[in-house]
């Protein structure tokens, strides 16, 4: 900084001395206001990378990938996340940490595949299944009106044939997608311990424009 503002006064001296002492005061000011919003703007930055970090601390996720991306993968796709939702609903509910839901998402895999596989082949599909739980890549995504900054999340993943298709995902710890949380007001209570929307949009777009100078 101690740089930079020497730099701005050796330009100035050269410049401006002959417009007099008061405009090369106000351009310093003005450099240095600038300066001081940057440098505000990163600790806002900071900041935010600490909560996005926290947020994929926090969330496991359910993802999909279909085999192709025909209508008739997609829409078998949408039909496994139904079955799986609704065959496996009360026993992902009601966890109280990460930890445990990833210990009881864990412990059914092997059934949670079996049942998917079942259900292809009983639906005339000749593929299979898998399901894995995993540590993904996820670009920012908003669901419900909850806005998941991009990072690193934990994932049951249940990929379809070659899972060359696109996928679809959704929130399971917390249990946002469930239908045991959709009956009641869980989901609202579990938005209101992530934090106000607003706030983490406001985040959000500082953070791009901080993108953008750089």
């Amino acid at each position: 900084m101690i740089i930079f503002m020497q730099a701005v006064n050796d330009i100035f001296t050269k410049r401006y001395i002959r417009g007099g002492r008061l405009m090369k005061k106000v351009l310093i000011t003005v450099i240095m206001a600038i300066g001081a919003a940057v440098f505000t703007g990163l600790g806002c930055f900071l900041t935010f990378a600490e909560s996005c970090e926290a947020v994929s601390g926090e969330v496991l996720r359910l993802h999909i990938p279909a085999n192709s991306d025909s209508d008739i993968d997609q829409q078998i796709k949408l039909r496994v996340r139904d079955y799986i939702l609704a065959e496996f609903s009360d026993e992902l509910s009601g966890s109280g940490s990460l930890e445990e839901a990833e210990e009881r998402v864990n412990e059914m895999l092997p059934e949670i595949e079996r049942k998917a596989t079942d259900f292809l082949r009983e639906n005339g599909f000749s593929y299979g299944a898998k399901a894995e739980l995993v540590t993904m890549n996820f670009t920012t995504r908003e669901y419900d009106r909850l806005i998941l900054p991009a990072g690193k999340y934990r994932a049951l993943r249940i990929t379809l044939g070659s899972g060359n298709g696109h996928n679809w995902w959704c929130v399971i710890f917390p249990q946002l997608c469930l239908p045991s949380a959709c009956e009641s007001s869980e989901s609202e209570e579990i938005l209101a311990e992530f934090g106000k929307p607003q706030g983490i949009t406001l985040k959000f777009a500082l953070f791009e424009w901080l993108n953008g100078l750089f």
